[in-house]
């Protein structure tokens, strides 16, 4: 690996708070007195950096969303399904609101957060249903691209429209199951 991607992965590092600067002076005695003093203020801003600084403020009519997450034991054996949604009244027809969640890059920082433009619904089958079974419920949004790799080191971060909420949950891979041959 060169020292120039060497540098990068540290400064990655350094910025998602994964690793913290010391800057102790390891020189020996007789040279410490000639040593400049080590600026401290630096290091401080880079250990005490939110990531969530670098992403952009909600635009009028849109509310950011933040998932920290908790960090995971094997953690590529983990995912995340976002579920952005609303509550409203349903009975007993499936009922669901379609929309497409984009998945953005943070120019400069490579940071990726979501944004879900326009929601449309809610759809629903048309089965003839008895009065009783009308419900307040929540209702997700149908949207391609919500199922993430989990990190527990950067935040998630999603902006949908204001009139919306946000849920999640964690998936689990199963182990590794070898197909029999017949």
């Amino acid at each position: 690996m060169t020292t120039l991607s060497l540098r990068s992965i540290a400064l990655t590092a350094l910025m998602s708070g994964l690793l913290s600067l010391s800057l102790t002076s390891h020189a020996q005695p007789e040279e410490a007195s000639n040593a400049a003093p080590a600026a401290e203020a630096p290091a401080e801003a880079i250990e005490n950096s939110d990531p969530l600084e670098a992403f952009p403020a909600a635009k009028a009519g849109f509310t950011r969303h933040v998932i920290r997450l908790p960090i995971g034991n094997f953690e590529n054996d983990l995912r995340i399904e976002l579920l952005p949604g609303k509550v409203i009244d349903v009975d007993c027809n499936t009922t669901q609101f379609i929309g497409q969640l984009e998945e953005k890059t943070l120019d400069g920082w490579g940071y990726n957060y979501y944004i879900l433009p326009e929601i449309e619904g809610p759809v629903a089958t048309l089965m003839a249903c008895p009065d009783e079974s009308k419900r307040k419920q929540f209702v997700p949004v149908s949207s391609a691209g919500s199922l993430l790799h989990y990190n527990s080191r950067m935040p998630v971060v999603v902006y949908l429209p204001n009139e919306v909420e946000l849920r999640w949950r964690t998936w689990v891979a199963t182990p590794v199951v070898n197909a029999e041959a017949e």
